[in-house]
């Protein structure tokens, strides 16, 4: 199980984290035993966590314990990880040079992470501020120039890979049916349930032009059949019965879902 201590304001964000990363977790509560520890919050209480990951863009408590020399960095760094680009749009920390570090600051190649051992037990110290980061990717997004990179993805498989490397045991729901590359979700695109619920406006007018004169002109550029004509402009005649419940709305469908 993975635990997390985080403020009360990231709290709204860490839960849609955990709706993308689908693996089992709670937030922290002092005596209850747990695998991973993912710390936000400027201190690390008390636990027996065998992973413990302390999350942070500028200095805490705990680099002072440890005696972690650590340059704080400004907003929008990039960093690097196994050969994929980390765009950081708040602060973060370079922690000197470290030929063993596997995420580092793209620039300098200063070390991004610092890793203690100890017996049974790993403390990881990532200079970034994980669900900041979260947050600003799902309500900012990102500019243009890092549009290809798919940097909350990443921030995942560097949190899994750092429990896998741990040996502790991680739960997921893939992405995707085992033996399958991928998933495809099939949605449809709806923009007006009836043509009843418009009476003199905009689309009621608009629905008027194209089923009259402007299936007429579809018929001339041979865009549309003589068919497809009678259709419409039968639809464009009945349009007064079917705000009178006399006929049936042509735009509502849905219990012809199953049949369509």
């Amino acid at each position: 199980m993975i635990a997390v201590h985080a403020d009360e304001a990231e709290r709204a964000t860490v839960a849609e984290f955990f709706e993308l990363f689908k693996t089992p977790w709670e937030y922290f509560h002092a005596g209850r035993k747990t695998g991973v520890l993912i710390c936000s919050h400027d201190g690390v209480p008390q636990n027996d966590a065998r992973l413990v990951l302390v999350f942070g863009g500028g200095p805490t408590p705990f680099d002072t314990e440890k005696g972690i020399q650590a340059r704080v960095q400004g907003p929008n760094t990039m960093l690097s990880y196994k050969g994929d680009r980390i765009p950081i749009y708040g602060r973060s920390l370079a922690f000197g040079h470290c030929p063993e570090a596997d995420l580092r600051n793209e620039s300098s190649g200063e070390a991004a992470m610092v890793r203690f051992n100890t017996t049974g037990r790993t403390i990881i110290r990532i200079g970034y501020d994980l669900f900041q980061e979260i947050r600003h990717l799902l309500t900012c997004g990102q500019p243009e120039a890092n549009a290809k990179i798919p940097a909350l993805e990443i921030h995942i498989a560097l949190l899994r890979d750092l429990i896998v490397g741990a040996s502790v045991p991680l739960v997921e729901i893939p992405p995707a049916p085992e033996g399958s590359k991928f998933i495809a979700c099939l949605t449809h695109d709806m923009d007006h349930v009836g043509i009843r619920n418009h009476k003199f406006d905009h689309t009621m007018f608009g629905f008027l032009y194209r089923a009259t004169l402007g299936s007429a002109l579809d018929v001339c550029r041979g865009k549309k059949t003589w068919r497809q004509l009678g259709t419409n402009w039968l639809a464009a005649l009945k349009l007064p019965l079917v705000h009178l419940g006399l006929a049936r709305d042509f735009w509502y469908q849905f219990d012809r879902y199953l049949e369509i």
